[in-house]
């Protein structure tokens, strides 16, 4: 077997390369208190706006009401992405979870002013979440709060960073 002579030194460069690598972790701890109860609170939102909304779609599809059936499954779409988001915590989930949000914020907003046909009373975006008691907005609203208030950005100048 014929070696050749850069063979050599391109295994030595390669193993010290290797060893300056470092596996990444994560040291941050996971939330308590109020945040972990939000975060609860908004996953049992979406996975009961979810249900209520594939029922009410499924009805709409069969009646041929196309639009309303639509718009519902994006509400509860935009419920289910803005809270797997929020709970992941990663870069780009929280950038899905601040526009998720945004939109489940002044979606229901429009629709209690603009009183919009395609939206159903089963919707978190129905005016402005009257179904549940206006609970779809504050959620809302309290899901940006804590993505601005959780920002590490936000954590680092807090902490003197």
């Amino acid at each position: 077997m014929v070696r050749h002579p850069h063979m050599a030194d391109m295994k030595r460069r390669n193993e010290s390369v290797s060893e300056e690598i470092q596996p990444i972790s994560d040291d941050r701890s996971s939330t308590h208190g109020w945040p972990r109860v939000l975060l609860w609170a908004l996953a049992l939102g979406a996975a009961v706006f979810t249900w209520r909304g594939i029922v009410a779609s499924t009805e709409a599809f069969v009646n041929g009401e196309v639009s309303v059936g639509v718009t519902t499954l994006l509400a509860n779409l935009c419920w289910i992405a803005g809270s797997v988001g929020i709970i992941h915590n990663g870069r780009r989930m929280r950038r899905l979870a601040g526009i998720t949000w945004t939109v489940n914020l002044i979606v229901p907003l429009i629709t209690a002013f603009a009183h919009i046909e395609p939206i159903v009373r089963v919707s978190p975006w129905f005016q402005a979440g009257t179904t549940y008691f206006f609970l779809p907005t504050l959620g809302a609203v309290a899901a940006l709060v804590w993505l601005m208030w959780s920002a590490p950005s936000q954590i680092a100048t807090r902490n003197g960073g």
